[in-house]
C-alpha cells in the first residue's frame, strides 16, 4: 500500500468517481486546503517575518547582520516594526531553518545570516 498521503487521496477520489459513474450520478469534487497549502500560505510577505523573507530573497542577509541593521533596512523598505516584533520574526525564521544566528566572542548581540 502506498504511504504518500497525496497519492492515497488521489486514489480515493478516483475510486469515488468510478463508483459514482457506475451508479449513474455526478459527483463534484471541491478542492480543499491541505496542510501543505496552509504551510505555503504562511510563507507570504506580510508582517515582520514576511519583510525579513524579502530581505533574505534580496540577499541582504548573505553577510551577518545584527538586529539594529535589519530594523533599519526594513524601515528603508517602508516596514516599521518594533524591536520585539522583528526579533520574533528573526527567531521564527531561525526555527524554520531559513536563518542561523550566532554570537561572536565577547559580543552579547546575536548576528543573523542565511543558512547555507
Amino acid at each position: 500500500m502506498e504511504k504518500d498521503p497525496k497519492k492515497i487521496a488521489e486514489s480515493i477520489i478516483a475510486q469515488v468517481l468510478e463508483l459514482a459513474k457506475l451508479a449513474g450520478t455526478k459527483v463534484k469534487i471541491k478542492s480543499t486546503k491541505t496542510r501543505h497549502n496552509v504551510e505555503e500560505n504562511k510563507k507570504d510577505t506580510s508582517g515582520a517575518t514576511g519583510g525579513i523573507r524579502i530581505l533574505v530573497s534580496e540577499g541582504y542577509l548573505n553577510e551577518p547582520k545584527q538586529l539594529p541593521a535589519i530594523i533599519e533596512r526594513l524601515k528603508q523598505e517602508g516596514r516599521h516594526y518594533s524591536n520585539a516584533t522583528v526579533s520574533m520574526g528573526l527567531l521564527n525564521l531561525v526555527r524554520e531553518r531559513v536563518l542561523i544566528r550566532f554570537r561572536e566572542k565577547g559580543d552579547r548581540k546575536w548576528k543573523y545570516v542565511i543558512r547555507k
